[in-house]
């Protein structure tokens, strides 16, 4: 089973406003499933083991329980301090939760996501999809919750030493921020030239780029092609692959994968393709809706 990871933090705020949209996080009404509940109070009973609460942790994502997840990620925590991925999982639960509830009460689950992933930071500073995350909480986070453009870019110019790409997004991530959009569109065209084995779409290259990174950066990256029209088929080409990896634990709605890729068919008038993702959407919930 792929490992799973938070990572798209959404919070007041929606990361491709260049396009006025903001893709929802999953939701499940968990706690009308009875035997979601029966599972879960059977996993509870069992010994405090690493391993029983991680069950925990991988039961309750699988079914979008991001309160119960918080809880056993942190009792996790106790037993592994030093697990700096742990950290970045617990930071991206609170933020995950932060865009559920209302802003009044999400102010002590903001300064908890920011405490994780700095703590996350500190034990592995090379792990780019935390530095991903700090450019984004400084740079959407209003001042006085500790919003800083300076330090977002601090963390844009770490994640660009290590990953070209990604710091390219980053740096296009906070101009976008600061209401520059034509220099982040600059930054986003930049980093889809680093991006260049998308081309090809190669499966195993693919899987080697982005296997170490979070699973929602081909989303990311397929949904700037899209709304910048940068790039369109390396954008079906990230697009495809998060949709060929998508299970369970994802955090973004299968349906807008695919409701983005008949988009992107439209663009390049592939028809076929573009009414076959628009059926597949409609297939996957019948009830939706752009934003």
């Amino acid at each position: 089973m792929r490992s799973f990871s938070f990572f798209w933090i959404l919070f007041f705020f929606s990361w491709i406003s260049l396009a006025q949209e903001k893709t929802p996080f999953a939701t499940y009404d968990f706690s009308a499933d009875q035997e979601y509940l029966k599972q879960l109070n059977f996993l509870k009973e069992k010994p405090s083991t690493k391993k029983h609460l991680n069950d925990i942790v991988l039961w309750a994502t699988a079914h979008k329980d991001y309160e119960t997840v918080i809880s056993y990620f942190s009792k996790l925590i106790d037993l592994d301090q030093g697990n700096p991925l742990l950290y970045f999982q617990l930071a991206g639960a609170y933020g995950i939760r932060i865009d559920e509830i209302s802003k009044f009460n999400a102010l002590p689950y903001v300064s908890a996501m920011k405490s994780n992933f700095l703590k996350a930071h500190e034990l592995d500073p090379r792990h780019t999809p935390t530095l991903m995350a700090l450019v984004q909480v400084y740079a959407k986070l209003p001042g006085f919750l500790g919003g800083s453009f300076e330090k977002a870019k601090y963390y844009s110019d770490l994640l660009y030493e290590i990953s070209t790409a990604e710091g390219l997004i980053a740096q296009g991530f906070i101009l976008e921020s600061q209401g520059e959009t034509l220099k982040a569109k600059e930054k986003f065209t930049k980093a889809f030239v680093e991006l260049s084995f998308l081309e090809a779409c190669n499966s195993k290259i693919n899987e080697l780029y982005f296997r170490d990174k979070s699973q929602n950066l081909s989303y990311q990256i397929g949904s700037i092609g899209l709304y910048l029209n940068i790039d369109i088929q390396k954008s079906i080409c990230a697009l495809n692959y998060y949709l060929n990896n998508f299970n369970e634990y994802d955090n973004l709605p299968k349906e807008w994968v695919s409701y983005k890729l008949s988009l992107l068919y439209e663009k390049i008038k592939e028809k076929e393709k573009a009414v076959y993702f628009r059926n597949l959407t409609f297939e996957i919930n019948p009830k939706f809706k752009p934003q």
